[in-house]
C-alpha cells in the first residue's frame, strides 16, 4: 500500500463511504491522472463502496441520487 491508500482507507473508515467523495483539484495537476484509479485499485472494498466513492456521495449532495 502507498500513502494514497493508506489515507483513502482512514477516510473511509472513520466517516464511511457515504460521506467520502472523488473530487478533484482542477485546473491544478495534483492527484490522479487518470481520476477514480486508486479508487478502482483497491481489492478492500466492495462494489458498492466503490460506486458509492466514485458517484454516489455526490449524487446525494447534489440531489441527484434518483435520477
Amino acid at each position: 500500500m502507498d500513502a494514497d491508500t493508506d489515507a483513502l482507507n482512514l477516510l473511509l473508515k472513520l466517516f464511511g463511504p457515504e460521506r467520502v467523495a472523488l473530487g478533484s483539484d482542477y485546473p491544478f495537476p495534483l492527484g490522479e491522472a487518470e481520476p477514480g484509479k486508486l479508487i478502482e485499485s483497491m481489492g478492500n472494498l466492495s462494489a458498492k463502496d466503490k460506486t458509492q466513492l466514485l458517484s454516489g456521495t455526490a449524487r446525494e449532495f447534489l440531489g441527484l441520487k434518483n435520477l
